[in-house]
This record gives C-alpha cells, structure tokens and sequence, in this order.
C-alpha cells in the first residue's frame, strides 16, 4: 500500500505542479479551433500546427481540437495533413481567439502519398507506435475478397499472426487476449468472425487506426501487450455518398452524409456473408430402401449446416455550437453457424397388395453456435476554455459466446409411442457499463497535460451450463430433470491517470506520467499502480534515440479450449483466488529519416506475470465444475529486436521488417509442464515481411506481400503405450515440444480504378493468395516416428492458394 501511495502522490504532483509556472506564462493568449476537410466536414486527426517564428507547435487531439499558447501580436501560422493542401495564415493575435481551418484535399498529393503522417511518427515520444494507413490497407491484397486491419497490422515488426489466415494479434510474446481494441475510445472483447479469418473492423468504417507496442500512454491501460485504438468515419457533413462492394464470400455497404446540414451527419457501414444462402440451395439429402420377403425398410438422412457473420457500425455526430458536439457510436456483429442432423427410418410390412406401417422412428440433432459484440456509447465533447478540453464517454458492451444442443427422438410401434428430448447450452460473456472523462490541457507551448478517470462494472458470465431432459412413456406426463451451473461475477473497476507531455531541452522531450487502478471483486480489493516514461532524445535533424518503460495491468483473461475463437471460449475476470496479469516492459530505439525514407531499430525485454492456462489434462469440457479448480498461475518473458525499413512516398512505396524474438512460460508449481520453463506457441524466432505498393498509373496499382515466419510450436506426444487395461495412452515429455515447419507465402494485388461522371468511381480488385502455392502446415494431424528414429508430424494445409475478385462502386 505504501508503494499505491507514492504513486498517488506523483500522480498529484504531475498534474499540478505545472500550475506553478503559470506566473511565468502570463501575458500567452490561445489559439484554439478544430482542422476539417474542407469537402466532408470530416474533422482531422493529428493534423499540425505550427508557429515558425517561435518554431513551436502542436496536434489536433481525436475530436480534430488543437490549442497553441503563442505571445500576443501578429503571427504566422502554418496548418497541414498529409495528402491535403496546407494552409498558411497570418493573423493578428491580440486576444483568445478560436480559428476553425478548412484543408482541402491536394489531388495532386495522392499520386505519391500513401501511408499517413510518417514524419510525427518519427518526431513523436513513443516507442513501437504505428499509423495504420486506410489508403495503404484498401492498395494491399485482399483474402477471399475482404481486407483486413488486423491482418495489415501483422505486417508490422512485432506482431505475429499467430495461425494462417486468422485475424490476431500476437504482440511481443504475449497471448492473444491481452490486446485492447478500442472503437472511439470503448473496448471489445472480441474482434473475429469465422473463428478468426476475418476481424469484426470493417474498412469502410474506419477513419483512422493507430497501434501501440512498445511505451503506451497513461491513458491506456487494461491490456498487457498492445493498443489498437480506432476511430469511426463521422459522417459527410454536406453531402451524400456511399459505397457498394460485392466479393466472393461477401458483400458490404456504406452510406454517410447530412442529416442537417453543417450541424448534424452520419455514417452507416454494413456488411454480411451469404454462404449460408448458398447452402440453402443444395441441402444433403440421402434415401435408401431395403426389403426382404415383402418387408421393406425405408431410412432417410436429412444434413444441413448453415453459417453466416455480419456486422455493423453506425456513427452519429451532432454539432451543438462551437464549444459542444455529441457523438453516438453503435456496433454489432455475430456470428452463427447452425447445424441439422434428421435421420428416420420406417419399417413396412405386407398387407395384401399395401405395405401397411408397422414401426416408425425419427432422431433430430440441431445445434447452434452463436458468438459477437454489441456496443453502443454517447461520447460528448466540450471545450471548457481555451485552454481546456474534455470529452466523456458513457457506453454498454455486451460479449457473448453460446453453445445450445437439442435432441429428440420420436418413436411408434403400432398403438404405442414414446418421445424424449435432451436440451444442454453452454453460455459464457462479459457486460460492462463505463462512465469515462478525459481532459486535456495545452495552455504552454512546452507541456501538454492530459488526465483522466473512469467506472466500469464488470458482469461475467463465465461458463453457465443447463441441462434438461424431458421424456420416458409419454410427451404429457414426462418427468423434467433440469441442471444448471456456473455463476454471475461482479466486478467494480476504478481508474485514474495523468500524463505530461513535456520539452525539456531543445533535443530532449519525454512524456512522464502513471495510471492507477483498483478492481473490487468478492470482497477482495486490488490496487495496480502503473508508471509510464518515455524519453526521446534528438541527436540531429535525421536521428534521435527513444527510451520507454511501461507497467500494465490486466483484470479479464481469455480461456481458450483450442487454437481458434470458439463458443466454448470463456472470458474471466480476477477473483479473489485469482490476482491481476502484470507486465514490465522496457524499450529501446534508434530512428532514422531523411525525406520520404525512415528507418527504426527497436529492441525490448519485457517480463508477464500470473499468466492462467488449463492445468495439463484439464480444458474446456462440459461439466467440470468452477473453472478455477482447473487453472494454474504462472510468468512469461518475451524479449528481441525489431527492424523497420520505410519508403513513405513515390509511386513505389512499401516497407520491409524484420524480428528477431524469444518468448517463453514458467507456472511454478507442477501443474502445467511439470514446473519447468517451455517455449511459447507463437515463439517465431525470426519473422521476416514486405509489403510493396507500385502506382503503376493513375488508374492502376499493382501490391505484393512476402511473409516468412520461424514454424509455430506445437505439443506432440513422443509415446504411444498400453495400459493395464489395454488402453493406447500417450506420453507427452513436454509442452510445445515440436516446432513445425517455416511458413512462407506471396500475395499479389491488383487494383483497377474506373472514374465516372459525377465523381463515381468502380474499383475492380484481382487478389492472389500464395501465389506459388507453397503448402504451409495448419494443423497436426497425427504423429509417426520415422526410420531414422527422430518424431514427425503429418499436417494439413488448408490455404493452399485463393484467387478473389470483388468489385467495389463509390458514388
């Protein structure tokens, strides 16, 4: 407790001991407004602005808010973004003053500009921070016919993809589940479809998307590993437009515009898969009729399995006045896949020239998996003073994942006839209702204050089964057995945070700052105080070194069953029994950039703790009681090198990356691996990507991905042996004992604009997925030891090669 204290008191000091110099900024005046495009309204983040003679400057923050405390008199302002015309102005500043700028598009920049604001990545204090390029991700080639963001993030040094094909994140050497992803500043709990082959981000919606790897803010926490915080178009404020994209598997739709004009906009994108009506088309069906002397015995088998996902996002942003906005955010996406299974058969005999019915039967297995999000947040924007901006968010979540089997069984013999039916659902999820306020201060030149706080209430429900049966003689006077286990957990979570953006010298800058936490859970109390520093020190006009530490803490965890995103996932929370997932993490950068090149070499050590897993022979397995009977308690280390090479601009642009990394776990205790230390599953030690962009013209541009990747790890038993009862029982010596094979695969792209009158636009996209089909390992299918007496693995390659074309129409 008396290390919580001393971190609440430098919590304190941070945010208030800048008032003290407030005596030596008298005499500033604010330039405050917010950067829009000029066509859309769209307000624009992260655009600069910069103040030549006093060479000072800033950012608009999310909302498009930029504040700049300036000497009062005449001054020369310079406002930009890239790929929109810049805006010089001189004015005479001799009071407060808020000045709203207008940048218009430079269609004369697209030709060359591709991939966001590179140089404030560059000039910015973190370390293992990316601008996620829209442009670039919409150039790249597709998969089955859909870009993905999570799949263009993997290409990033860092990040693994964990299994082919699916939208993941591995992060640095940690686990899937410890990835915030944020829509307009609100979390998911899940971001996949189809078990992880396509994230719930839909293109369409997204104006733009930054990830965090290495030093992270104060104002982001909850998560060990990762930030992926994106923000949703807002809507054309004077105009209607839209989109119209049919693939192979799916199709989407956006529309955006004026619901009053200059005041009022929104934004809907959709999306949906139509395998499922397909299905429909061509149920299975298989008959057969055997007879002998007269009798006849008829069986008929009815399968259908029926899948579908949809998804999405709708953004309503009202302009009170000058000073307050509203914003409505809504999402939802699930994804449902259902099986049929009807097999009757009916036994006929002779009764003179009819085959009279003597006994009929009929057993109908259905199933349905079911698993999404839902959200909805008001957010509200105001701007106290000048000086000050704020901005509160009240949302609900809703993540859930449901499991339900029914079977029944009808028979009759003659007169006599009997049914039964067995119901059993397995249902798991997580409701969070949040209440967050976010304050941001930039009355100097030299600091930038943000600070903050929030209430989230936490509802588990991890693991709720039912079971019931009903039947024996008769459906009217059957006996009813039902079972139920499993057990709502509440959770309170309070958070705190302040961070100070500050110059200290002309070369060094740092961002100092800390969150705190506390989780209420079962009358247990957990305190997580986190410091954050980052440092950046500029050595000349092309290099500067950055330096970073992190703390995070993590209240919820994933349980996963098997390698893909199932029903039968179970989010939990801490518990009284179960303390927090920490992490510690140090980085260290050298960052190179001279025009439209960069260049990043980045290494980090980070060290995990009370990591949960099944305890060996335990999982996901329907009945086995509280789920913390089966877990252990355990640590993790990751550390490595991370190599970025980056051309920003021309008509070829791209990058190439390189990762050198280790990653492994250690539970204590002997319940998992017997207490000894053992590789991670997703320890790639080396991961090598490029991805290449050629305009080859202004209405043609042509991409390549390459990824290599060290093979993943995998358990395999090294002996097979009989038991005394005569039982085949295998031996496994350790965990991921088996590396499999390097994975290595090309994607080609080719995009083909055809502008139209009225500034419509067709887009045809031809994607080839591995193209030299190169058959990397999936899944293990069964092991053999071979003549040489070394063990080896037979596996599966489902993605052998895709070809995908979608045509995409802008109006």
């Amino acid at each position: 407790m008396s290390r919580t204290f001393l971190f609440c008191l430098l919590l304190f000091l941070l945010l208030f001991a800048p008032f003290g110099s407030l005596a030596q900024q008298r005499g500033k005046v604010s330039l405050s407004g917010y950067i829009s495009d000029a066509q859309t309204g769209e307000t624009l983040i992260g655009a600069t602005i910069f103040h030549q003679a006093s060479a000072t400057g800033t950012v608009s923050n999310n909302a498009g808010f930029y504040s700049l405390g300036l000497t009062p008199g005449e001054v020369r302002i310079s406002f930009s973004y890239v790929g929109y015309a810049p805006v010089d102005t001189t004015i005479s500043l001799n009071a407060n003053l808020q000045l709203d700028i207008r940048l218009f598009p430079g269609k004369e920049l697209q030709e060359v500009v591709v991939t966001g604001d590179k140089r404030t990545e560059f000039a910015g204090l973190e370390t293992g921070r990316t601008r996620l390029s829209m442009e670039d991700l919409s150039r790249t080639p597709s998969f089955v016919g859909e870009t993905d963001l999570i799949k263009y993030a993997q290409l990033l040094p860092g990040i693994a993809r964990g299994y082919e094909g699916f939208s993941g994140l591995v992060v640095r050497g940690g686990n899937e589940d410890e990835n915030l992803y944020l829509i307009d500043g609100n979390p998911l709990y899940s971001v996949n479809h189809l078990g992880g082959l396509f994230s719930t981000f839909n293109p369409d919606a997204v104006k733009t998307a930054s990830i965090y790897k290495g030093s992270f803010p104060a104002r982001f926490g909850g998560r060990l590993s990762s930030v992926l915080d994106v923000h949703t178009k807002d809507g054309h404020m004077k105009e209607y437009h839209g989109l119209m994209s049919i693939g192979l598997i799916s199709s989407r739709a956006n529309f955006e515009g004026p619901i009053i004009r200059n005041r009022t906009s929104f934004s809907v994108a959709v999306r949906r898969t139509y395998a499922d009506l397909i299905q429909r088309l061509f149920p299975l069906e298989r008959k057969q009729e055997t007879g002998k002397s007269g009798d006849l015995l008829v069986t008929n088998t009815e399968v259908s399995n029926l899948y579908y996902f949809y998804d999405f996002n709708v953004k309503i942003n009202h302009k009170i006045n000058n000073s307050h906005r509203l914003f409505l955010t809504i999402y939802r996406g699930d994804d449902v896949f259902t099986t049929e299974d009807i097999n009757s058969e009916s036994y006929h005999k002779p009764n003179g020239n009819k085959a009279q019915s003597a006994y009929t039967r009929e057993e109908r297995f259905s199933s349905l998996f079911k698993w999404g999000n839902q959200l909805a947040a008001l957010g509200w924007n105001w701007v106290l003073s000048p000086d000050l901006f704020a901005h509160t968010t009240a949302s609900y979540s809703d993540y859930r994942s449901d499991l339900s089997m029914n079977m029944k069984t009808k028979s009759k013999d003659g007169d006599n006839q009997t049914s039964s039916s067995l119901d059993y659902s397995l249902d798991s999820g997580i409701k969070d209702l949040r209440l967050t306020s976010d304050f941001e201060f930039r009355r100097w030149s030299r600091q930038y204050i943000r600070f903050g706080g929030g209430i989230s209430q936490h509802f588990f429900y991890p693991n709720v089964e039912k079971i019931q049966t009903l039947g024996f003689q008769d459906m009217e006077n059957a006996p009813l057995l039902g079972l139920k286990r499993g057990e709502r957990i509440d959770a309170r979570e309070y958070s705190f945070y302040a961070e100070d953006e500050i110059i200290l010298t002309h070369s060094l800058s740092a961002n100092i700052g800390g969150r705190l936490s506390l989780l209420s859970v079962k009358d247990k109390l957990y305190f997580s105080p986190e410091p954050r520093l980052s440092l950046r020190q500029q050595m000349s006009d092309n290099w500067s070194i950055k330096a970073s530490y992190a703390e995070m803490s993590q209240y919820a965890r994933l349980l996963q069953g098997g390698f893909l995103s199932m029903p039968t996932d179970l989010w939990v929370p801490s518990t009284d029994r179960i303390p927090p997932m920490r992490s510690y993490q140090g980085s260290l950068g050298l960052y190179w950039q001279k025009n439209s090149y960069e260049a990043s070499l980045e290494g980090y050590y980070k060290y995990m703790s009370n990591f949960l897993a099944y305890r060996d022979g335990d999982g996901v397995f329907l009945g086995q009681g509280d789920w913390q009977d089966r877990v252990a308690l355990g640590n993790g280390r990751a550390y490595g090198a991370e190599l970025l090479l980056r051309k920003n601009t021309g008509r070829l642009s791209g990058w190439l990356s390189y990762t050198l990394s280790w990653a492994d776990r250690i539970f204590p205790g002997k319940e998992v691996n017997l207490g000894n230390r053992y590789f991670d599953k997703f320890d790639n030690r080396h991961r090598f990507n490029a991805c290449l962009i050629y305009k080859l013209s202004p209405k043609v541009d042509l991409s390549a991905v390459w990824v290599f990747s060290s093979g993943n790890r995998v358990t395999i038993p090294v002996q097979e042996y009989i038991d005394i009862n005569g039982n085949v029982q295998q031996y496994i010596r350790e965990r991921n004992n088996f590396k499999m094979p390097d994975y290595h695969r090309l994607d080609l792209g080719l995009n083909i604009y055809r502008p139209k009158a009225s500034g419509r636009m067709g887009i045809w996209n031809i994607s080839v997925y591995n193209a030299y089909q190169h058959h990397n390992s999936f899944l293990i299918l069964k092991v053999k030891k071979g003549d040489d007496g070394k063990v080896k693995a037979a596996s599966i390659s489902p993605f052998i090669f895709n070809l995908s074309v979608s045509y995409t129409f802008k109006f």
